[in-house]
């Protein structure tokens, strides 16, 4: 049996998605789930905690995928991936998103994002791959995400839309002052690898190895056809 608390988030979900252009009272809440008003009281404390938890469970599943990637060893391209399923997660998502980085801007869901993006910051720093400082770049980092999605949910376009790869290279370029088109070989194998792990679905485990090894081996060649150009 679904317990109240449940009952609650789920109504809350619901209700946002139905009328995202205002928050539901108390009572449409506790009528939705089918509860007393006391049980949103003894669950959350008020509604903004009820509010807080359902941008906690979207977020949390989204964070599962994020911890799931395959990390490639490529500080950029890994960033990259990053920023691909953030944007996908605001387009698949676009109440609850607004609601994190909007009036629940303080959520433990925004604080966890933040967090992770700023580990993200400090391994390119750390690797000399940083060409601001951590705090600007992540500041530029989640005005161009929140700014992107917005967009994209403004005029309904999907989380993979050209407006959204521009953005990413202008970041990209931006924060660290190298080229990250996804037009180049090297730059398209190593964001797929990244998320093969993240989204396995259609693939059997030696499937997804070995479609991860051949690319690998096109990044890594064409890496390595590009430096003997340059020498």
């Amino acid at each position: 049996m679904t317990s109240g608390r449940d009952r609650l988030i789920e109504a809350a979900t619901r209700l946002l998605t139905e009328s995202p252009d205002r928050e539901p009272s108390n009572r449409e809440l506790c009528d939705a789930a089918g509860v007393a008003a006391p049980s949103l009281y003894h669950h959350f404390g008020t509604k903004e905690g009820l509010l807080d938890a359902v941008v906690d469970r979207a977020f949390g599943a989204y964070l599962k995928r994020k911890r799931g990637m395959l990390r490639t060893g490529d500080l950029v391209a890994d960033f990259a991936a990053g920023w691909d399923l953030h944007i996908e997660f605001g387009v698949q998502n676009p109440v609850l998103y607004a609601l994190m980085y909007g009036t629940r801007a303080t959520s433990s869901a925004a604080r966890t994002a933040d967090a992770r993006l700023r580990k993200a910051l400090h391994g390119l720093r750390d690797a000399g791959l940083l060409r601001t400082d951590v705090d600007t770049a992540a500041a530029m980092t989640t005005a161009m995400a929140v700014g992107c999605v917005t967009q994209l949910n403004r005029e309904r376009r999907r989380a993979d839309d050209p407006f959204a790869t521009a953005m990413r290279s202008t970041l990209l370029e931006t924060v660290t002052g190298l080229p990250a088109s996804p037009a180049e070989p090297e730059f398209a194998a190593r964001a797929l690898v990244a998320h093969l792990e993240a989204t396995p679905e259609g693939f059997t485990a030696p499937e997804r190895a070995l479609f991860q090894q051949w690319l690998r081996s096109v990044a890594d060649n064409t890496r390595t056809v590009q430096d003997g150009q340059h020498q």
